[in-house]
């Protein structure tokens, strides 16, 4: 027997409810409740990201705060080239593994 902490309520709620009856009606949604983004259809250029995996440099354990720096310069370059920031220098830029790493971020500055 468990807990009687762990006696939720296990009944799905309406959100739920109106997305299992949209999909069996067989209409294409698009989940934003979904947090795998490989689960939703969204394409990836699978060939370039396994050859990258096959690479000796990505047995490499790097880890960075703020994330690698060639992605925060790659992020800094793409909002200077297509948005037109000129001033954004890559180490003014924290890349985060989630949205969760990224809120508990804000939520510890305010």
């Amino acid at each position: 027997m468990f807990s009687d902490r762990t006696n939720w309520k296990l009944a799905q709620n309406r959100l739920t409810q109106a997305l299992e009856e949209v999909r069996a009606g067989g209409a294409k949604i698009l989940d934003l409740t979904a947090s795998n983004p490989t689960r939703v259809g969204l394409e990836y250029d699978s060939p370039a990201i396994l050859t990258a995996l096959g690479s000796a440099r990505s047995l490499d354990y790097d880890p960075q705060a703020k994330g690698l720096r060639k992605a925060r310069e790659a992020v800094a370059e793409y909002y200077r080239a297509d948005h037109g920031i000129r001033d954004l220098d890559a180490e003014h830029i924290v890349l985060t593994t989630s949205t969760s790493e990224g809120y508990s971020y804000v939520f510890r500055l305010l």
